[in-house]
Formats: C-alpha cells, structure tokens, sequence
C-alpha cells in the first residue's frame, strides 16, 4: 500500500513539472520617461506594476496589499542617433503600502522599500519616425531587501524589454514617451522544493 502511494505522488510530481517550467515570470510595468536633451545627460523613468495573470512575478508580490513601482534614473546616453545606446544607472522595484503613485508628483514613486535594486550592464533605445519605439536591455540585480529570496546564480542577466511611444495621447504633461514592457529573469525561478528531483527520489529510500 505504501510503495502504490509513493509511486501516485511521484506521478503526480512529475506531471506537475512541466507546468512550472513552462510558466512566464515576469514584472510586467507601465510608465512615463524624461528623455536626455543629449549624449551625457540621463534618462529616468516612472512605472506602476500590474499583476500579469496568467504569468506570474519572479517574486511573490502582494498587490492586494501594496502598490508596486519600478524606477530607472541616472541611464546616461553615450551614443546617440536612430538606435541610442545607454549605460549605467539603476533600476529599482519598490513595495509601498501608503502613498499611491502619482505621476504629478515624482516622488511617490520612490518613498516605498526598495526590495530589488539593479543596475544596467547596457541599454538600447530606438523609436521611428511614426514615434513608436522599443527598448531592450540587460540588469543585474544587486541590492533591495529582498535580493536573499533570489539565488546568486539567478541575480543577473535579467532583461529589460519595452516598447514606447511619444504620442501626445500616450505621453502625461511633464515626460516624453510612454513605456510598457517588462523584466524578466533569463530562466525561471523555481523554489528548492519544486527543482530538486531528489525530494522525489527520497520518497523510495525507505
């Protein structure tokens, strides 16, 4: 009876595998973005997170509790032209349970717990004439209080992808282009308890 139970709850271990590894994990934001006036001057950007069901967060995030924001500043432009290239600056994923976010006042983006922080290893940036645009870049987390519930190995590398626009009806009075996109780990996060195939193993050993 025993050795018919562990080899139910193996299949049904096994079984659940692929659906976790096949699940999308990502921090899914939207926001506004102050352009550089030219090579040497910095980009910031201001962003509300949003639970994107059916994907879920890298990191178990309490949106019924808190709001989420994600910040960059100080992304300097080195290049410029059709496709800019960026570097440096900071990338900031902050909890707060008090000020709502308000794009008419900055700094309710920032007053929360930084839980991640990262910083660029680069960034590109490049819109066409119709003023519809992407970006795409690479993070690396480094810092925030809750940097411990990621495993060094998963820490960085993680992409930053958006698309933009700067249409009149898309951009807020004070910025100059919309941006929607995401940010994403290389592979998925999974808990110890979920990865290791020898939690499985062990149910046979006696």
């Amino acid at each position: 009876m025993r050795t018919w139970l562990k080899a139910t709850i193996t299949v049904l271990v096994l079984a659940s595998l692929p659906m976790a590894a096949n699940a999308q994990q990502l921090f899914d934001f939207n926001g506004q973005a102050i352009l550089p006036a030219g090579v040497g001057g910095t980009l910031t950007m201001f962003s509300e997170v949003f639970d994107a069901s059916p994907a879920t967060t890298p990191l178990p995030l309490d949106f019924a509790n808190y709001q989420y924001t994600l910040v960059i500043e100080g992304l300097m432009l080195d290049v410029d032209g059709f496709t800019q290239q960026y570097s440096g600056g900071t990338l900031t994923l902050y909890q707060d349970a008090s000020t709502a976010a308000d794009f008419a006042n900055m700094a309710t983006f920032t007053d929360g717990e930084a839980i991640l922080v990262g910083t660029f290893v680069n960034l590109s940036r490049t819109v066409f004439p119709s003023g519809v645009g992407s970006v795409a870049g690479t993070v690396d987390w480094t810092g925030g209080t809750r940097l411990d519930d990621i495993a060094p190995e998963d820490q960085p590398g993680w992409s930053f992808l958006s698309g933009t626009n700067n249409g009149a009806d898309q951009t807020l009075p004070g910025f100059d282009e919309q941006w929607d996109g995401k940010v994403e780990p290389r592979d998925l996060i999974v808990g110890d308890e979920a990865s290791s195939f020898g939690s499985v193993k062990a149910l046979f050993r006696d």
